[in-house]
């Protein structure tokens, strides 16, 4: 399980860049003093700035923040704050180096969001008013086409460079703003409905709910994130894993998920058609999709295809990482996991050994043990198999993915997945304005069988629309 999960620790620790959090509303001086303080966190405790093989890492730590400072020098409001320090993380194109936000704060959307169609339109997919109908194309607001706001106004702070379709997603925050953000935000907008000629909207920003805003968002994004369960739709059996990410009183619900998968395993390996469901999934704990691969297949098989992977890392060794990871230990030994913790302890005393020798990194080897599945291997499964992926796949979904896409029979459906890179297991900490936190990984893998940012194709891709669960159940039929 320590091999594989993608645990995030989260630590109120001191950092030397650390102070007293600022007295006031200088968001300009906040930045300036977030964006260093992350830039010498990253610097002095991720794997990146000492990794030979990426230097474009090292060059953003430094590139990256010069221009995130120039942006924070002008910073006037909370959103012109979060938009220097995001700007600055973002551009690390590393889907496990993330910041996010202590509290929430208050939104506003014009009763519509977008989403980016397949010939690089920006259409209406979600709308509440009428002057705004979903279909119609947004061709520009404020004399700025939609494409350059999208450059301007979202991709910088949303959108990893390094996954090309996930424009595709991020395309829904271009009408979401921050209600301190009135003035600054789009006044009126150009579309086109396909009736008559293009005409003009004013846009009437109104406050927006965070739940709701949650249930609109994957909607103009054409997701659906299914029930974790085990159903059949219209004779069509889904195994839908919408996360993998259950932790504490929530794992019982995943734990119970696994001993249904087995107490239906005869019915579905009996089945015609079965769809093995991850859409929503962004990852969590990989012991979790273990679990459920062995429970659809059987241990063995997992592990004759998980053992054929070279699993050997490099650490980041740092007095900070050290103590986070003993504090990791305590808090899986809390929970009863005590084969994770004595390992993270291992790699604890490993880090202060590597320190004390004057190493940035040790190198914790496991090479493969197999070849992979027996050449004679038959699948439990006497129907067809779908394995159905939507742009939201990352991390342990995609650590899942690795197995179930190289069991026999399988048919990859859907989406491309999204992607990760090589830097993983995950720590977190407040930065010094206590607005935000960093979360930063702690090792690299050195052969992993998915480069950075490499996604998986599906063979067969989804035509297009909402993939609601009957809406799938039919197109599977016809496959």
């Amino acid at each position: 399980m320590f091999k594989g999960a993608a645990l995030t620790v989260s630590l109120l620790v001191a950092t030397p860049a650390m102070t007293a959090p600022l007295i006031g509303q200088d968001w300009a001086s906040k930045a300036r003093q977030d964006i260093a303080s992350a830039h010498d966190i990253i610097r002095d405790n991720h794997p990146g700035p000492v990794d030979v093989s990426n230097p474009r890492f090292k060059n953003w730590l430094e590139r990256g923040q010069s221009q995130a400072l120039a942006r924070a020098k002008a910073a006037t409001t909370e959103s012109d704050y979060w938009r220097a320090l995001t700007f600055y993380i973002n551009g690390f194109q590393d889907g496990h180096l993330t910041i996010r936000r202590n509290g929430s704060v208050a939104q506003v959307w014009p009763g519509f969001l977008t989403s980016t169609d397949a010939s690089g339109s920006t259409r209406i997919t979600v709308s509440t008013i009428p002057a705004a109908p979903i279909g119609a194309r947004v061709i520009e607001c404020d004399g700025v086409l939609a494409t350059r706001l999208l450059d301007e106004r979202v991709h910088p702070y949303f959108t990893n460079a390094g996954i090309a379709h996930e424009r595709v997603l991020t395309a829904s925050y271009l009408f979401v703003g921050d209600a301190g953000e009135r003035p600054k935000l789009m006044k009126a907008c150009t579309i086109e409905t396909g009736i008559g000629a293009p005409r003009r909207i004013l846009l009437d920003w109104k406050p927006i709910d965070k739940a709701d805003l949650a249930q609109r968002l994957p909607e103009a994004q054409g997701r659906v994130e299914p029930p974790l369960a085990v159903r059949e739709i219209d004779g069509v059996w889904f195994v839908s894993l919408p996360s993998f990410n259950w932790w504490g009183d929530q794992a019982a619900k995943m734990q119970a998920m696994v001993e249904e998968v087995k107490r239906q395993a005869g019915t579905l390996h009996s089945a015609s058609q079965v769809v093995i469901d991850v859409r929503g999934n962004p990852g969590g704990n990989s012991q979790w999709a273990s679990e459920i691969a062995s429970a659809l297949w059987s241990d063995n098989a997992v592990l004759a295809i998980t053992n054929s992977f070279d699993q050997t890392v490099d650490w980041r060794a740092s007095a900070q990482n050290a103590q986070l990871t003993r504090a990791s230990a305590a808090r899986s030994m809390a929970a009863g996991l005590t084969e994770d913790a004595r390992g993270r302890n291992r790699v604890a005393d490993q880090m202060d050994a590597a320190r004390a020798k004057g190493q940035d990194l040790f190198t914790d080897a496991e090479p493969p043990t197999s070849r992979g599945l027996p050449s004679g291997y038959t699948s439990p499964f006497k129907g067809k198999v779908f394995f159905l992926t939507d742009m939201r796949c990352a991390s342990a979904c995609l650590d899942f993915a690795d197995v179930v896409t190289r069991m026999p029979g399988v048919t990859h459906i859907g989406q491309p997945t999204s992607a990760d890179t090589v830097y993983i297991d995950n720590v977190e900490i407040p930065l010094p304005s206590s607005d935000a936190r960093l979360s930063y990984s702690l090792k690299v893998y050195r052969h992993r069988l998915r480069g950075s940012n490499q996604w998986y194709t599906p063979k067969v891709v989804w035509p297009g629309g909402q993939m609601t669960d009957v809406s799938v159940a039919r197109w599977v039929a016809t496959l």
